[in-house]
């Protein structure tokens, strides 16, 4: 710990400045990440017809599929690292640990939620490949509204704004485990000395 006047601040070493910054930024762009699918891409792919708007999701799919569980699961191990270091009975310590359970909670919550409607529109993209991409209307003739390709991933595009929820809160307890932890640790009390009568000015 160092002093500064009336106040004692601990001093965080490099190695835990460097997972701290590691962790945090992982976790900000898996949030990103996951969020952007919702909010920049689904509404351009959105305007394609059924076969087109299918083949784009599942290319949108692919590359994703293995980046975010790889970044979810270097985020929690860093948190994980990092509230295995605290003093369990800190609040550094139970929010990196908040931190280190919600980000793999992406990972059920997919597979619970998400999972399905991937299933799905991947039976659709391999059943509409030799459908012609403008050929919106013919594609999915009889197929109620919630189950043609602009329903599914309308229905995607809101269940993956969980995921981004789960991430984002992650990486605010992290935020705040990181702040907490350069807050002031400790009153100096013996440096305050209260004045009066004759020695209130001197």
């Amino acid at each position: 710990m160092s002093q500064s006047g009336m106040f004692y601040h601990e001093e965080v070493g490099a190695p835990i400045r460097v997972a701290q910054a590691l962790g945090l930024t992982a976790s900000a762009v898996l949030c990103g990440h996951i969020a952007s699918a919702s909010y920049l891409v689904l509404p351009s792919i959105m305007q394609s017809p059924a076969p087109l708007l299918a083949k784009q999701w599942k290319t949108m799919w692919v590359n994703d599929r293995n980046v975010g569980p790889a970044i979810t699961a270097f985020s929690a191990l860093v948190f994980g690292y990092l509230a295995y270091r605290e003093p369990t009975e800190t609040s550094t310590f139970k929010l990196y640990t908040a931190a280190a359970v919600l980000m793999p909670s992406v990972i059920p919550y997919t597979l619970l939620l998400v999972k399905p409607i991937n299933d799905k529109l991947l039976k659709k993209a391999e059943t509409l490949a030799t459908v012609s991409i403008t050929d919106d209307a013919a594609s999915e003739t009889g197929v109620s509204k919630d189950e043609t390709v602009h329903g599914l991933v309308d229905r995607w595009g809101t269940l993956n704004l969980g995921r981004a929820l789960l991430a984002a809160a992650g990486c605010l307890c992290a935020t705040w485990a990181a702040i907490d932890k350069l807050e002031v640790v400790r009153f100096h009390a013996s440096d305050i000395a209260f004045k009066s009568g004759a020695n209130r000015m001197g």
